[in-house]
């Protein structure tokens, strides 16, 4: 079962990439759902949905997403947490990124981390390269949102007068930190169809020609740890040829294992499409949220049906692009 899929078909909402924006805010808990008066539906009507009913004072959430960290808490959270949920909302981090970002030492945070991960607000996800240093992911959908659109500006928000205008100096981020993780978390679900699929991370990889670290978006593993497929991920926004040449960079950089490659995003330049190599496959959307034939309908369907369960059957398939 893939539960994400699942649970973001259940909101509802027929436009693939629209049904993400509003689940990446509010799951599909059905208290909120029974607030949020009607979704949008695609995604033009997606902008003015989050401003009406999240950024205004007037709005539903304004004052839910503000409070969320202190309502799972049970008091206000000091600096310190206030400090590693923000850095954590801009993307996942390793503890030693923690303490970079934070200044905090190794022991304080030994000591918040699973506090935090044990109310629910942040999650540890895996690091096969750094089994002791696992990425430390945003949880909770309204405390991201705060950290990533309101805390900066919580009081003008709370006035109102300037919506428009901190809605253009800040949208971007809705997309970049509130959206944008929780399509990268989808396509991770999604590569799990795989049978010989055991594990699914992010993952950063040295470059010692150049000093650093270099990051993909996907990779997956097999139960004996081997790589077995990698993946690069645009949300909202075409992918480009570079981010491919990048990918299989990293590949290098891994020993350049025998690996699918997998370019996830709504659209794709025209030399994506392309390519023809047979191991590279373009992955939209409606695929990430689409049933095999054999699955069980659960909940309403946001794409049409097709058999592309498990995900090696579209090893040597006469097309790249599906979907």
């Amino acid at each position: 079962m893939n539960e994400l899929r699942e649970s973001i078909l259940s909101v509802g909402v027929a436009d693939p990439e629209t049904a993400v924006s509003v689940h990446a805010l509010l799951g599909s808990d059905p208290a909120l759902l029974a607030r949020a008066g009607d979704l949008p539906q695609n995604r033009r009507e997606t902008d003015a949905w989050v401003k009406s009913a999240f950024l205004r004072p007037e709005g539903p959430f304004l004052e839910t997403a503000a409070s969320a960290v202190a309502d799972v808490l049970g008091e206000a959270p000091d600096k310190p947490t206030d400090d590693v949920l923000a850095a954590i909302t801009t993307r996942p981090r390793t503890p030693y990124d923690l303490r970079a970002a934070t200044g905090l030492s190794e022991t304080d945070l030994d000591v918040l981390l699973p506090g935090l991960e044990a109310a629910g607000l942040i999650r540890a996800d895996a690091n096969p390269l750094e089994p002791d240093a696992p990425f430390w992911t945003m949880e909770h959908r309204l405390a991201r949102f705060h950290y990533a659109m309101l805390a900066q500006h919580l009081p003008r928000w709370r006035r109102g007068y300037i919506t428009e205008k901190l809605w253009r100096m800040t949208h971007a981020r809705y997309d970049r930190y509130v959206c944008r993780p929780e399509f990268h978390r989808l396509a991770r679900e999604w590569a799990l169809n795989d049978p010989a699929a055991a594990q699914t991370t992010r993952l950063t990889v040295p470059d010692p020609r150049f000093r650093q670290l270099r990051t993909i978006e996907l990779a997956v593993w097999s139960e004996t740890g081997e790589p077995i497929a990698l993946g690069t991920i645009r949300w909202k926004f075409q992918m480009v040829e570079r981010q491919l040449k990048r990918l299989r960079y990293v590949r290098r950089l891994l020993g350049d294992p025998k690996t699918r490659l997998y370019c996830i995003a709504p659209r794709v330049e025209a030399a994506i499409a392309a390519d023809p190599d047979p191991d590279l496959f373009v992955i939209g959307p409606a695929q990430l949220l689409r049933r095999g034939a054999n699955e069980p309908a659960n909940a309403p369907e946001t794409a049409s049906k097709g058999d592309l369960h498990p995900i090696s059957r579209l090893v040597g398939a006469s097309t790249r692009q599906v979907g």
